[in-house]
């Protein structure tokens, strides 16, 4: 007995030696990602299983971070990550950080591409059908989401403030984004910020947990456009958000196409990352995009064309690029 425990273990140890040789040959990249339960968190965990699965050259690790300001405040503060990690950012809170707005207190480097994960677009929704457009807001009382929040408030406070010029005329609260919700079917406002995630390239949608409660709620919903004008002077003054119109019939009450914006939710680096450990991890995302629905509802909105979506090549890390070039998927 003693002798057959003794060859089974051999046998064992034999078997795992390879695989653990392979785990420590691979390039191991870090990836910060957000907090435990969002998005950001089950798709970075993807990624990690993915490019384990489908990649002998490279391994990711994922952890959770306390958010995406965090991250860029993070790698910042410790220079030597760029080399190996990766992060979720927002094409927004990169604006902020190079700006050394809000919530940052100095500038910050530009970020490169990846992937994109997510294409969050927002608006104002009402239960008033006498409210359709910034005008018939004036004296009104709005809800947006927290003040940190770069979707939820930051960037709509940019259009009410320059693309409408209503900031004066319209009672804002910033509550967060459930008690906005909130507000709005208790009626001590009279239009909440709602929305949800994109993919651009198909028009499917995928509304927000808060807009799907408004929607549950049995009261018809009304939805008001921010409008191609008033995107494009905010996009004009260097904010970085591009034009979206969510099509008609993806959310209940959206009759025609709603003319909006959409803010790209990433996987972005510094220029620092090694260059075939970003050419690798591309490479990989694009090749399994439409694994991510297995992970997450949100993950299905994902495709090879819409990991680029609105980026030009030079905001593209030279890895990634290379990677996107390959598979035709930008020029």
């Amino acid at each position: 007995m003693k002798k057959l425990l003794a060859v089974l273990g051999t046998i064992a140890l034999a078997g795992l030696a390879p695989a653990t040789s392979q785990a420590e040959d691979k390039t191991q990249i870090s990836l910060i990602t957000g907090p435990f339960g969002t998005g950001s968190y089950v798709l970075g965990n993807a990624v990690e299983q993915i490019v384990s699965k489908h990649s002998d050259k490279i391994q990711v690790t994922s952890s959770e971070t306390p958010g995406l300001v965090y991250n860029a405040k993070q790698m910042n503060k410790e220079p030597d990550m760029k080399k190996s990690t990766f992060m979720a950012f927002t094409t927004g809170i990169n604006y902020l950080a190079t700006t050394g707005q809000k919530p940052f207190k100095q500038k910050m480097p530009d970020v490169k591409l990846i992937g994109n994960y997510l294409l969050g677009s927002v608006w104002l929704a009402t239960f008033d059908p006498d409210i359709k457009t910034a005008a018939d807001l004036q004296g009104k009382t709005i809800a947006l989401g927290r003040p940190p929040q770069i979707l939820w408030t930051i960037e709509p406070m940019h259009i009410i403030r320059d693309g409408w010029k209503m900031e004066d005329k319209i009672n804002i609260e910033r509550l967060g984004t459930k008690d906005a919700a909130q507000a709005l079917l208790n009626g001590s406002v009279d239009a909440a910020i709602v929305g949800g995630y994109a993919d651009a390239l198909t028009g499917e949608f995928k509304p927000s947990p808060q807009t799907v409660e408004l929607l549950a709620s049995g009261k018809p919903l009304y939805h008001i456009p921010w409008g191609k004008e008033a995107v494009q002077s905010v996009i004009d003054k260097g904010i970085a958000m591009n034009h979206l119109a969510v099509p008609a019939g993806s959310v209940d009450g959206i009759d025609n196409d709603l003319d909006g914006f959409f803010d790209a939710i990433a996987w972005v680096s510094y220029p620092e990352l090694d260059e075939d450990a970003a050419y690798e991890v591309t490479r990989t995302l694009i090749e399994n995009v439409a694994q991510f629905g297995d992970y997450h509802a949100l993950g299905k909105l994902m495709s090879a064309e819409s990991l680029a979506y609105g980026w030009a090549p030079e905001d593209i890390h030279p890895g990634a690029l290379r990677a996107y070039r390959e598979a035709g998927v930008v020029k």
